[in-house]
This record gives structure tokens, C-alpha cells and sequence, in this order.
């Protein structure tokens, strides 16, 4: 998500996992905001503005061609009363009101909010929140408002670092879960792992909490604590977390790994990436941790794409024409005209050394993107267990005030045709169970003994994966270069 330029970064697609990064880094200038980020008082016109901004996007690029205006001005009445409060809904006394449209209507509201709850009712907040019920009222998780000190954090990875607790998170089930902790960090310290469900954020409950309120709430300046409730395997409890300095890797090599496996990759001349997330620089550190495998004589690779969540559509694609020959589909989207669009591979030199992919389920979005490319094109073995199944897009769309919005305007198909939005990719070899899924079979025992055995699992995956590549390599079986 390099912030080059405003146009460029307001048209590019991302999966939504990246989206919810935990991040805070950088700077953006927007207008109608105070130095510190903070929005003055928005007057009726400028936050009827933002509204209608959000209506003619939806119209114009939401998936769902049918939504039309009244529902959106319907969500954002019920939005600014959430805002206003409990206090000011009943002196308020919503009645139904008689407007012709969903506008009007939202008008009406916004009059006798205003004259029966005062100045204790600040404009901002209630048309922010009017805004963030227009897009939650289309009942898409992955659609929503972001306000714009949210907006200007969720742009801020420029830099290459934040100051938060270092989790991707993610929404499974209408709920919050973590899909990694990045290792090294406080929140890998404090022993949070891919697949906790955040109930509490400083005891504001998540239960409808859109994806980036929860990072805003995460985030926050270094030394500073943030208190989580957390759930796994049916058991809550409660962590303080002390916010940090994040360092964000795209990629891992060989060092990832513990000693052992290390040592039985060289020996069989396996390579390792692993890519974390995509964003700008993996394309950079995927090239240079390749170039390593070549160097050191590798025959085959191990590309693992477990607990990625995702990131830029068009980082995966690049980082999949790296395997798949030129004029071969990459992949499909299919717009809300049911208009599709193919993503070819182009003429560059290719990796053309067997490879296994290593996939479970939080490989999602643009991690099914490449493994899906790479399973349906045959350029790879996927193993592991069945991944997330998040197969939209969003687009990211800059409002005004600052504010801005993530909007699901496509969906996309594996080369083969293959819809996988709620179904995954099913690995070539299953091997394991999801880790959710071990975690609650072994509710009960010690924590270290859980632990033990997810490692256990995640290690029989790479062995499968060596052993797929070595009888590869002993067949000799390489593809031509296109």
C-alpha cells in the first residue's frame, strides 16, 4: 500500500486481510483536519457531502448492483442515533418519518437530533457515524467507512514499521480473531495465536466492531497499554499488552525454521520462502531470498503461505508470474456487470524448479490468489489443509473530510473457474487439521502441550512438502522456461 500518489492508491484492489494490519507509521495530508487528526466540527453540508459521496460510489461500484439509496440513508439514521447515545435516540423518540425518500428522511433525523440533544451531539461523530451505518447496512463485512484518523493510519505503512502490538487480524464468522501474531513482538510474547477471537478491546466488546475500529483501537503510541479479552477453545481471559515498535518482513528465509529442518533442506538442496504478507516490498524480498535459493544450489522450493492473510491483488499476481508461462490465465475477476477480466502471465524468466506450496486456513485472499494460479496451472503441489475462502476484492476509496472507505467491488476465480469466496482452495495433500480445530480437540490439556502439538502438525507439513519435492527431483521432472 505505497502512498505514491493519491490517485494510484485510491484505485488499487487489496484483500482484506492486509487491510486490517495493526499498523500506524508515516504521514498524509487531507483537509478539513486539525495537526493532530483530529476533525473540527463538520457542518450539515459537508456531512451530507460525505454521505452522497458514499451513495454514488456504492451505485457506481459495489458488487451488489441492486442496493439503492433509501436503504443506504436508512442505515445511516440508524448510525447517527448509535452515535448520539442512548440518552439523545430517546429524547429523540425515532419516530417513522414521512419524507418521500431515504434523504429527506435522514434529514428529519438529523433536525431533531439536533434540536432536542444539543451540543451533546457533535456533527462529526454523528455523521461518521451515519457513514459507517450507510456501508454497514449493505451487510458485507468486508465493505465499511473508515474515518479519518482510521483512514490515515490504515495508509501509513510506507515506512516499513508501526507502533502497535504486531497481529493481523481478521473477521471469520462475524468474529475478531487473530490470524498471526508477528513473531517477535509484544503480542507474540504475550502469547496470542492465530486463531484467539478478540472479544475485548479496553472492554469495548468487538461484537459488530468494524475491521479497522479495532486496529485504531489497538494501535497507539510506544509504552503505552492495550487490554484484550481474549477466547480460545471456549476459555476467556483477559491481556495487557504493551504497545512497541513493529518491524513488518514480507518475507522469511531458511532462518525461520529450527535448526533441524534447516539443516535437512540444504542437505536434500530444498529452498524456503516464506511470504508473510504483500504488500510493496515482497516482491523485493521474495526476488532476493530466491536468488539466495539459486545461489546455494537449490533444485526445488517450499513457498509457505500459512497465516498469510493476504495483502495487494497485484503483488500476488506479480509474485505468480514469476511461475506460470507467458499468456497463461493468472487469474479472473468478475465485476457487478458480471464483467471479466483475465490477469495473463507475461514473458519474464521463470522459476521452473519443482515447488510445494504450504497452505492452511488462514491462507486467504491474495495467498489464495497465487496458490490458486499456481495449483491450477500445475506450477505447484499445494499441501497443508484447506485455506480461509475470501474470494473478493476491495477497492479503496478516498471520501471527503479525510475519510475514506474499503468497497467490495469484485470477486475472482482461479484460472480454472473455480469461485472459492466461502470455500477455500482444498490442498493437493491434506495433511493436518486447521489449528482451530486441533486446538478445541485438545481443550483441556496444558497450553504448552497444545502448542507442542500445532508445532508437531506444522512440522509434518514441511516434511510432506520435502518429501513430495524429493521424489520430484529424483524424477527429474522440471518444466520448461516460456
Amino acid at each position: 500500500m505505497n502512498i505514491l500518489s493519491r490517485n494510484r492508491f485510491a484505485n488499487r484492489t487489496l484483500g482484506v486481510l492486509l487491510l486490517a494490519i495493526v499498523l500506524a507509521a508515516g504521514f498524509i495530508v487531507w483537509r478539513s483536519t486539525s495537526p493532530d487528526g483530529a476533525v473540527g466540527a463538520v457542518t450539515r453540508n459537508q456531512g451530507l457531502d460525505l454521505l452522497d459521496a458514499i451513495v454514488r460510489n456504492v451505485q457506481s461500484v459495489y458488487i451488489d448492483r441492486t442496493v439503492n439509496g433509501d436503504t443506504l440513508y436508512q442505515g445511516a439514521g440508524k448510525g447517527a442515533l448509535k452515535a448520539a447515545g442512548p440518552a439523545c435516540v430517546k429524547a429523540v423518540d425515532a419516530q417513522t418519518a414521512q419524507s418521500d425518500s431515504g434523504r429527506k428522511r435522514f434529514i428529519e433525523l438529523m433536525d431533531r437530533i439536533a434540536e432536542r440533544c444539543g451540543s451533546s451531539s457533535d456533527t462529526d461523530r454523528l455523521f461518521f457515524g451515519a457513514a459507517s451505518g450507510m456501508l454497514e447496512a449493505l451487510g458485507d463485512p468486508y465493505t465499511r467507512f473508515m474515518e479519518p484518523r482510521a483512514y490515515k493510519e490504515f495508509k501509513q505503512d510506507a515506512q516499513g514499521f508501526f507502533f502497535g502490538i504486531g497481529i493481523f487480524i481478521d473477521l471469520k464468522d462475524n468474529n475478531l480473531i487473530v490470524v498471526q501474531p508477528i513473531p517477535g513482538t509484544p503480542a507474540a510474547r504475550a502469547g496470542l495465536r492465530a486463531g484467539d477471537r478478540i472479544r475485548q478491546i479496553d472492554g469495548a466488546s468487538t461484537d459488530g466492531m468494524a475491521l479497522q475500529e479495532a486496529v485504531f483501537r489497538i494501535r497507539g503510541p510506544r509504552g503505552t497499554t492495550v487490554r484484550l479479552t481474549i477466547e480460545r477453545a471456549g476459555r476467556r481471559s483477559e491481556v495487557g499488552i504493551v504497545r512497541d515498535r513493529i518491524e513488518i518482513r514480507a518475507a522469511e528465509g531458511l532462518d525461520n525454521l529450527d535448526a533441524g529442518a534447516r539443516e535437512e533442506l540444504r542437505e536434500s538442496h530444498i529452498g524456503y520462502v516464506r511470504l508473510v504478507t504483500f504488500s510493496d516490498n515482497s516482491v523485493r524480498a521474495f526476488d532476493r531470498l530466491v536468488a539466495d535459493v539459486q545461489r546455494a544450489g537449490g533444485r526445488a522450493l517450499v513457498l509457505d503461505l500459512r497465516n498469510n492473510g493476504g495483502g495487494l491483488l497485484d503483488v500476488s499476481l506479480e509474485i505468480a508470474n514469476r511461475f506460470i508461462p507467458a499468456g497463461r490465465p493468472l487469474v479472473h475477476t468478475v465485476n457487478r456487470t458480471d464483467r471479466r477480466q483475465t490477469e495473463r502471465a507475461t514473458a519474464r524468466p521463470k522459476i521452473t524448479i519443482p515447488v510445494v506450496v504450504l497452505v492452511n486456513e488462514f491462507s486467504a485472499s491474495a495467498s489464495e490468489i497465487l496458490a490458486g494460479a499456481l495449483q491450477d496451472s500445475s506450477a505447484a503441489t499445494l499441501v497443508g489443509t484447506k485455506t480461509f475462502g475470501k474470494g473478493v476484492i476491495q477497492t479503496v476509496i478516498e471520501l471527503p473530510l479525510g475519510s475514506g472507505a474499503a468497497i467490495t467491488t469484485a470477486k475472482y476465480l482461479t484460472p480454472n473457474g473455480r469461485d472459492i469466496h466461502k470455500k477455500g482452495l482444498l490442498p493437493d495433500t491434506v495433511v493436518g487439521e486447521s489449528e482451530e480445530a486441533l486446538r478445541q480437540r485438545l481443550k483441556g490439556q496444558p497450553e504448552d502441550e497444545i502448542d507442542r502439538r500445532v508445532n508437531r502438525m506444522r512440522a509434518e507439513q514441511l516434511a510432506k512438502a520435502m518429501s513430495i519435492l524429493k521424489a520430484k527431483m529424483r524424477s527429474s521432472i522440471i518444466r520448461p522456461a516460456a
